[in-house]
């Protein structure tokens, strides 16, 4: 008998040379239990596999196992009445030993996650043994892999230290020790680009799966590196522009703030001005921040900034002094690259409580420059600012007035120069503004350069009127003449800038050239990106980005939170785009789509990953994914941002990351979809049935969200249109969302009859489907209804229901924790309307625990909002001050999703209450702008209370107000409240 076990991989048993299946996968996770835990008692695994059965049931279930294991392996174990063993066994971990001699190769399963195929038993005692053991198992491979790599350093064999360095790596990615000893072997063999994408790999991973940052001595480390990359690469001399440059220096070193703006051609060296500039600032005692801007791909609002504020977040993340979270979600809804990370569900209301404008958001930048700038010099630069769209303008402009500390440096082209020195001038707050108009090369300066440049045989065949009257002055002509020239005397550079480019390409291998295509195609991108679009490997991919940086073709640029390969001009990508033939080209932008298509969650807000996706589909001619790519994102959009309470699993909920549209950006959202859509109509690129499928979900999402901000004429249109699409086809989970958003109508229009007859049909639809989760939303909207009715007795009962069939689906794996606590919710308020407070107050505090527990956003406001009027309604004012505080607090920092009006109707009594007029004045004024949109009974009811509650703290005229709630809370099924109003302010 020879017995081996599998520890590396899938589970593997092998007895007697053949290999053993078990019928029972708790029998295997059992033999896997006892092989590596030696001797083990029965009790103890009767505890550990069989926990929720009796002792009877669980000694018969142990029974059986070991039978089966005895009876497929009858000598593999050894089973007395307390005791079972395993017998004597080989495994694939003990005979690596020798890996720890550099010159033994390493196979490749010692990289298979260990006991990856034991089946989950159930148990959370067997699972978290079950974690230890693949712990054990994991150290002992990075103990006998670090004994190599000291093996590797003793023979001095620069190649199986780095080859065991990798190793390590791979089986543990967060040991920054190792991470530094690679970067420094990478950098040693001039690798500089390999050195800084392994740092940036590892700080990606340290955030996303530790929330953690490098140490400072890494930091350090790859500054160092990245300067000693800069100072290797940097040109030897920096030719004629001396005295711009000693101007803008002394600007900057003066001690006033400086406002430096820099205009000239496209090539004239704008770019290179100032990145000469900024090398001579002091190392270590100034922080950049550079806005981008690009012609390809489109903008959103905003755009141009978003790579400042995701650099001036690193810095105060860095610093400890992150802004408070008003101020953050503020940021985050306009800056995705500001977010760091941090889970935000920034819906639509907000625009209606917020001020977002330039002026609002400028001054909030200024802030958090000022207190970056505590520790460090600020230069933010501008460059292209042709190309910013025009809120990124006006921010600037706004932001020069309110920042007087920070300089700024800002380029454009000529076309846009003399608009925008008058808009800084207007913005300038006190600076100068130091003008530098790049003119071209003089005559003198071009043949100086041309001599310092080339060989005199090469000048005196030429002659220096050649390159004057060739280059016209423009550096970039200049500089690719005089390359081309010094590596080929022969070169004909009298066909322009494009024929030069040209030239340099056909000196590309095939590979370098696949590389700079996508690279050209893209207007920059990740170096794994590159390599998928390619199919190039990523080491190949990242030989050739280096050797196309050597030629002065591509530059790097980023820092350690990621980095990207671009063209070193928009020129040379312009004249290597138009190289590529149009079919190639459309295949390129193809794989681009596709490679960026699966880095696109539409749950993760990234206006600029959607941008560039759309732009790479278009100049694909792949229409129909374009309006797919829209749609999904719509779907999202809409159903995260405009509903109450969206009807998603919280698996969905949790992947969340910030998504947010304002209504205007949803507006044009939508225009576009059913714009791609009626292009499409007819086309051959669709069925009859696809070109139905999408039109009908195109219409349906357009109908949602009309509903959403009361807009019911429209709103009717689009669900009748897609609802008879939906019918001719068959296509049922589009009639129950068309369903579902009419069930959303009839309660804001509160229409009691048609609200449970809408959910009947939902519920007849999600039955057939089936559709288990909006069975139970439909039974809750049913609920909802009788509500409305004021039968609280059968309301009661169905939300009951509702819940139920909610914990049913939990049995199931199938969470849908919002769903069943919006019934709990109604509940609460049901048992409010009729008196009974204590249950009502138990209701509410099941979801507003359960919510904070999940971090779960969608319903947190306006949980904690019922929650406040309960105690309202009690008397206890201490808790009611507590939870709308909270309510509000999540809501504007963009952790409570929805709420509606009720929340500010309720802020402001609170406000009034502990006399603050000013805060309830401001609550008051928010709550009728959401008002005006869903003016239901009970909002109408709370927005006049508050204004009756603000007038009688106030001194002011509170009766009609007063008695127009008392009305309407009496009207619509709540009589203790109307008493206790008419009581309070004695108007009935």
């Amino acid at each position: 008998m020879k017995l081996k076990i599998s520890l590396l991989g899938n589970s593997f048993i092998e007895y007697g040379g053949k290999k053993v299946v078990f019928q029972l996968h708790k029998a295997e996770s059992l033999f896997y239990y006892v092989a590596l835990n030696g001797e083990t008692a029965r009790d103890e695994l009767k505890s550990l596999f069989w926990c929720d059965k009796s002792e009877s049931q669980a000694s018969a279930n142990l029974r059986n196992a070991l039978y089966l294991i005895k009876n497929t392996m009858p000598e593999a174990v050894e089973v007395n009445r307390r005791t079972v063993r395993a017998a004597p066994f080989e495994d694939d971990v003990g005979v690596l030993a020798p890996l720890s001699d550099p010159s033994v190769p390493l196979p490749p399963r010692i990289f298979a996650a260990p006991l990856k195929g034991l089946a989950p038993t159930g148990s959370p005692a067997f699972a978290e043994w079950l974690e230890a053991e693949r712990e054990k198992i994991r150290q002992g491979l990075v103990e006998l892999i670090k004994k190599r790599v000291a093996a590797a350093y003793e023979t001095q064999d620069g190649g199986a230290v780095e080859e065991s360095l990798s190793a390590l790596l791979r089986l543990d990615p967060f040991d920054e020790g190792s991470v530094l000893e690679l970067m420094e072997l990478y950098s040693d063999t001039g690798r500089f680009s390999r050195a800084a994408e392994l740092f940036r790999g590892y700080s990606e991973a340290l955030g996303a799966k530790l929330s953690l940052s490098p140490s400072e001595r890494a930091v350090r480390f790859y500054a160092k590196l990245t300067s000693a990359q800069n100072k290797k690469g940097r040109r030897n001399k920096f030719w004629c522009r001396e005295r711009e440059l000693a101007l803008l220096s002394e600007k900057l070193s003066s001690g006033a703030p400086a406002l430096i703006f820099i205009h000239g051609e496209a090539g004239i060296g704008k770019s290179a001005l100032i990145g000469e500039l900024l090398s001579e600032m002091p190392a270590g005692e100034t922080s950049v921040l550079s806005a981008k801007a690009t012609p390809v791909g489109g903008s959103y609002a905003y755009s141009s900034w978003n790579n400042i504020l995701k650099e001036l977040s690193a810095l105060l993340a860095r610093d400890g002094a992150l802004p408070d979270k008003r101020s953050v979600s503020m940021l985050a809804a306009i800056f995705p690259g500001f977010m760091n990370g941090e889970r935000l569900s920034f819906n639509a209301d907000i625009s209606s409580v917020a001020e977002i404008n330039p002026i609002a958001l400028a001054s909030v930048i200024a802030e958090l420059a000022a207190a970056a700038a505590k520790r460090r010099r600020l230069i933010f630069v501008f460059e292209d600012i042709h190309w910013f769209d025009a809120k990124s303008a006006e921010l600037l402009c706004a932001f020069l007035s309110c920042a007087p500390q920070a300089d700024a440096i800002v380029s454009s082209r000529p076309e846009s120069a003399r608009a925008t020195l008058a808009a800084l001038k207007r913005a300038k707050s006190g600076r100068e503004v130091t003008e530098v108009e790049l003119a071209p090369f003089s005559n003198e300066e071009i043949k100086f350069i041309s001599r310092g440049m080339l060989p005199e045989s090469t000048i005196r065949e030429h002659g220096l009127s050649f390159f004057v009257r060739e280059s016209e002055g423009v550096p970039l002509m200049l500089f690719e003449m005089l390359r081309a020239l010094k590596e080929n005397p022969g070169s004909d550079c009298t066909r322009g800038l494009g024929a030069l480019i040209l030239e340099r390409i056909g000196e590309l291998s095939r590979r370098e050239r696949d590389v700079l295509n996508a690279v050209a195609v893209c207007s920059g991108a990740p170096a794994e990106t590159i390599s998928e679009i390619t199919a190039i490997p990523i080491e190949d991919t990242l030989a050739s980005a280096e050797l196309l940086i050597a030629r002065g073709l591509l530059r790097e640029r980023g820092d350690a939170a990621g980095s990207v390969l671009e063209l070193t001009h928009l020129r040379l990508r312009d004249c290597v785009y138009g190289s590529i033939p149009a079919a190639k080209r459309r295949e390129l932008h193809r794989r681009a789509a596709a490679a960026l298509n699966k880095r696109y969650l539409p749950q993760r807000w990234d206006p600029e990953l959607s941008a560039v996706l759309s732009h790479h589909y278009a100049k694909a001619g792949e229409r129909v994914l374009e309006l797919k790519q829209y749609l999904r994102e719509l779907i999202f959009d809409i159903t995260l941002n405009h509903d109450l309470f969206p009807t998603l699993s919280d698996r969905l909920f949790l992947s969340c990351s910030m998504p947010y549209s304002s209504r205007d950006d949803t507006d044009k959202k939508v225009e576009r979809v059913i714009s791609i859509l009626d292009e499409l109509r007819g086309s051959e690129a669709l069925t009859e049935r696809e070109y139905a499928r999408l039109e009908a979900s195109c219409f349906e999402l357009a109908g949602g969200y009309r509903i959403s901000w009361g807009e019911y004429a429209a709103a009717r249109l689009y669900m009748s249109e897609a609802l008879r699409i939906s019918k001719a086809y068959g296509f049922t989970e589009t009639q129950i969302h068309c369903i579902k958003h009419r069930a959303y109508m009839y309660m804001q229009t509160e229409e009691a009859d048609k609200l449970i007859g809408a959910a009947r049909e939902l519920l007849r639809l999600a039955k057939e489907a089936p559709s288990p989760h909006y069975l139970a939303t439909a039974v809750r909207f049913i609920g909802m209804g009788f509500t409305m009715k004021q039968d609280y007795c059968r309301a009661e009962k169905i939300f009951f229901r509702s819940v139920e069939l909610f914990e049913q689906m939990t049995l199931t794996g199938r969470r849908y924790t919002l769903g069943k606590l919006v019934a709990k919710c109604y509940l609460g308020e049901i048992y409010e309307r009729s008196g009974r407070l204590e249950k009502a107050a138990e209701q509410l505090a099941e979801c507003t625990r359960k919510c904070e527990e999940m971090n779960l956003f969608w319903g947190r406001s306006y949980f904690h909002t019922a929650a406040a009027n309960i105690a309202l309604d009690a008397r206890e004012m201490d808790e009611f001050f507590q939870h709308i505080d909270r309510a509000a607090a999540l809501f504007e920092s963009c952790r409570g999703g929805r709420c509606g009006s009720i929340l500010y109707s309720t802020k402001a009594i609170a406000d009034a209450e502990r006399g603050d007029a000013e805060g309830a004045r401001r609550a008051l004024g928010i709550s009728e702008r959401l008002l005006r949109l869903v003016p239901k009974k009970d909002w109408r009811a709370s927005h006049s209370l508050a204004k009756a509650w603000a007038a009688l703290k106030s001194g002011g005229d509170f009766r009609e107000e007063a008695a127009a709630a008392a009305r309407l809370y009496e009207e619509n099924g709540f009589p203790s409240r109307a008493a206790w109003i008419r009581k309070k302010f004695k108007s009935g």
